[in-house]
C-alpha cells in the first residue's frame, strides 16, 4: 500500500468483477454494528412497497433507503477513507448510471484496450465499477481499499450523506441527472423485469403517486439533484454535474468534458484519429446491449434477487414518459421541480 493508504497507481482501470474474484479472501462478516439505530427508523407508510424487493424502507436524515442500503450507508459513512485520485460517479437510481460507468471506464482504460477486445464486451458496467453501499453492506470494504488507484466507485447517496473523507478531500465526483418523469418510468420497468412481470407489483398509478411523493429508494429525487448542483456551483473543479438528455444530444462534446474533468483529456492525436468517437460507439446503447454478457448474464445482489444484465438496457432514450403519463399528469409532475 502507498504511505497515504491507497493502492498504488496503475495507467488503467481493472474491471471490479476482477478484482473482487482475486479477493475474495476479504470479505468480512456484513456490518450489524448499526442494525438497532436502523430498527428505531421511521418506516415508509405504503403497505405495498413497489421497489424495495421486500425490504423495509427506512428515513434517515430525510432520505428513504431500503434497509441493506442503509447498513452500507452507515459502514461507508464511519470506515471509508477517499483517496484524493477516487473518482466518484454519484446518481439517482436509473439516471443514466449504467451508460455513465461504461464512459468512465473506457475513457481511463482506452490507452491500454484495444476497442475491438476492450473488458467492456465481457463484462456489464456494473461489473466494472462498484456500486459502494451494496459493496460496505455486504461485508466488501475491503476489496475497495485494494482498487488500484484511480478507483472508479459508483454512490446513490445524496450529497448530504457522503462520508467527510469523499467531501473533504480533492477526489472528483461525476454526478449525472436525468428528466424525473423517465426515471419513473425506467425504474417501473427494471421492476418488472427483476419482480417477474406487472402483476407482481402495484399498478403504475400507485407507483407514480408514491415516486413523486418521494418515497422511493434514496427519494426525494427533488433534494438528491438540487444537493449536487449547488455544491457543483461552489465547487466546480470537485464536482461535474451532467445532464443525461444532454449527453444523448451531444456524446462526442460531453465525453471530452468528462475525459477532461478526469484529468486525463484526449490529446490532438486522438481527436484526429476519432478515439472520441470510437469510445462512445463502445458504450453506445445498441453496442453494449448486443455483447453477449449483456443478453445473458446475471449480476449478484445483496438480497438474493435475480438481476439480469439485459434489465439494465430497455431504451435508453429520452422523453418515454410521454408514453405512460398523460399531459395532466406532466405538468403534476413539473411540479415538483
Amino acid at each position: 500500500m502507498a504511505s497515504n493508504g491507497c493502492v498504488p497507481h496503475v495507467d488503467f482501470p481493472i474491471p471490479y468483477k476482477t478484482i473482487q474474484e482475486t479477493n475474495n479472501h476479504l470479505i468480512e462478516k456484513r456490518p450489524e454494528e448499526h442494525d438497532a439505530l436502523i430498527a428505531t427508523l421511521p418506516l415508509e407508510p405504503f403497505l405495498e412497497r413497489p421497489f424495495s424487493f421486500d425490504q423495509p424502507y427506512r428515513l434517515y436524515k430525510g432520505v428513504w433507503m431500503s434497509e441493506i442500503n442503509l447498513r452500507g450507508t452507515l459502514a461507508m459513512q464511519q470506515r471509508f477513507k477517499s483517496c484524493p485520485t477516487d473518482i466518484f460517479l454519484a446518481s439517482f437510481p436509473k439516471s443514466g448510471t449504467t451508460w455513465s460507468k461504461a464512459m468512465i471506464f473506457a475513457t481511463l482504460a482506452r490507452t491500454n484496450n484495444s476497442l475491438n477486445q476492450h473488458p467492456l464486451s465481457t463484462h456489464n458496467p456494473h461489473q466494472c465499477v462498484p456500486y459502494m453501499e451494496v459493496e460496505f453492506a455486504t461485508g466488501k470494504r475491503q476489496i475497495l481499499e485494494v482498487i488500484p488507484s484511480p478507483r472508479v466507485m459508483n454512490t446513490h447517496l445524496p450529497y448530504s450523506l457522503l462520508p467527510d473523507s469523499i467531501t473533504e478531500s480533492s477526489c472528483r465526483i461525476v454526478y449525472v441527472w436525468r428528466d424525473p418523469k423517465d426515471v419513473i418510468v425506467s425504474m417501473w420497468y427494471f421492476a418488472q423485469k427483476i419482480l417477474g412481470g406487472a402483476d407482481k407489483m402495484v399498478t403504475f398509478d400507485q407507483f407514480y403517486e408514491h415516486y413523486y411523493q418521494g418515497l422511493n429508494s434514496y427519494g426525494p429525487i427533488w433534494n438528491h439533484v438540487l444537493g449536487y448542483w449547488e455544491e457543483s456551483k461552489r465547487r466546480p473543479e470537485k464536482i461535474l454535474f451532467l445532464k443525461y438528455e444532454h449527453i444523448l444530444q451531444e456524446p462526442v462534446k460531453y465525453a471530452k468534458q468528462l475525459a477532461h474533468f478526469m484529468g486525463c483529456p484526449y490529446s490532438e492525436t486522438e481527436e484526429n484519429q476519432g478515439v472520441v468517437e470510437q469510445i462512445v460507439e463502445l458504450c453506445s446503447f445498441k453496442t453494449l446491449k448486443d455483447f453477449d454478457v449483456n443478453k445473458y448474464g446475471n449480476l449478484p445482489t445483496s438480497d438474493n434477487i435475480n438481476v439480469t444484465n439485459a434489465s439494465f438496457f430497455r431504451k435508453g432514450e429520452a422523453g418515454d414518459w410521454k408514453n405512460h403519463i398523460d399531459s395532466r399528469d406532466g405538468r403534476k409532475a413539473r411540479h415538483y421541480y
